[in-house]
């Protein structure tokens, strides 16, 4: 029986990953990875892609769930973090009837009537789990709720969101995370059956700050429920969405990034600056071709860019039909792209003259008395 670590909760932080140093994988799991086998010790020894390049890559227990991650060799240990979770085409996953499968213990147990009662599948697994103690008990309770989902259809897909603890200044990105994970899972039955839906959402919610929310949403799930209301009624998830954002969503979140937006000014990267310009714009809910968000802008970009775009020929600025929001950033990086060609050439000019201890000046003298010699000289050819 494969032994699966379990790394609680990965984030950009690196951590160091313990490879497994047998082919102790069933073949759905590994589905194109393989196994090479340096010897005990070695490492080099376990799994990898099938690819040229060779990559290694582990199967392990994180974030609530099984992911194969991607390794990288930092400080003599393979190491991962949040980033290197692969969903390639050519792994694979545990089926319904392996015990580690979410919706086996559906088919095989009822729901554990304590919550803090251990429920894992073997022995090893069960040792392997104590060591996430750390990680908060509610997040291995949260694992267990999960079990809701139906066993007919499979498991969830993709990365779900991380646990949201009730801190307003990361709700916006929980919601993200949660539509994205939903919208892969939007033909399971867990995501169309809405009870399904609430209770899976709760899951991920766990900490001080929200623990007594999460216990009331539950208890008033159950009332309506008992008061014969469908696990189907789409009036379920409206209404605690609705609370949701009421209690969590910060209201003033429209203000504060259009502050910021006015705030905001070009640094080194172009990239940063138009991805970080957008995002606030959309937070802040102007559009990007609105004249007040060109004149941002306008601003908000280094002046010597600013007016490089302003003077280039392709614009004119008393066309009829302004310059879109594309427009301007696609001529930005023109500009951008011919002015770090420009700053090359001139690095690239000044280390000729180093090289050879010259002068601008001394050059110039140069190629300019010989142009008068060969000057004269052809003169007096001619003349003779």
């Amino acid at each position: 029986m494969a032994t699966t670590q379990s790394y609680g909760q990965l984030s950009n932080k690196f951590i160091q990953i313990f490879r497994r140093q047998q082919d102790d994988l069933p073949a759905h799991i590994k589905a194109d990875v393989y196994f090479d086998n340096q010897g005990p010790g070695h490492p080099e020894t376990g799994y990898y892609l099938d690819t040229p390049a060779k990559r290694p890559i582990e199967f392990i227990k994180a974030n609530n769930t099984y992911h194969w991650v991607k390794l990288i060799r930092r400080q003599d240990t393979w190491q991962t973090n949040q980033r290197g979770i692969y969903n390639g085409p050519d792994i694979g996953w545990w089926i319904i009837s392996d015990p580690q499968h979410p919706n086996h213990i559906f088919y095989e147990q009822e729901l554990p009537t304590q919550p803090n009662t251990p429920d894992y599948p073997t022995t090893m697994e069960g040792q392997q789990e104590e060591i996430n103690v750390a990680t908060g008990q509610a997040q291995q309770d949260a694992q267990r709720i999960n079990v809701i989902t139906n066993p007919s259809n499979g498991a969830l897909k993709g990365n779900p969101p991380s646990i949201f603890e009730g801190d307003r200044n990361k709700t916006h990105k929980f919601l993200l995370q949660w539509d994205l994970w939903a919208a892969v899972n939007r033909t399971n039955d867990t995501m169309k059956k809405l009870f399904s839906r609430i209770i899976t959402m709760l899951s991920y919610m766990d900490g001080t700050c929200i623990d007594a929310w999460k216990e009331e949403q539950l208890q008033k799930l159950k009332e309506e429920l008992d008061d014969r209301t469908l696990e189907t009624d789409e009036t379920l998830w409206d209404n605690f969405f609705e609370k949701f954002k009421n209690t969590f969503v910060n209201q003033n979140c429209q203000s504060e990034a259009y502050q910021e937006l006015c705030k905001l000014k070009q640094g080194e990267s172009l990239d940063n600056f138009f991805a970080k310009f957008k995002q606030l714009a959309h937070e802040a809910g102007v559009p990007l071709d609105d004249k007040g968000t060109i004149e941002t802008l306008k601003h908000a970009m280094a002046k010597g860019l600013t007016s490089t775009i302003i003077n280039s020929p392709n614009f004119d600025p008393t066309a009829d039909v302004p310059w879109t929001f594309k427009e301007w950033e696609e001529q930005a990086r023109k500009s951008h792209l011919k002015w770090k060609a420009a700053a090359k050439f001139t690095q690239t000019r000044q280390g000729l003259f180093q090289t050879f201890k010259l002068s601008p000046k001394q050059t110039y003298r140069k190629s300019n008395n010989q142009g008068r010699s060969n000057y004269w000289r052809n003169n007096k050819r001619t003349t003779s």
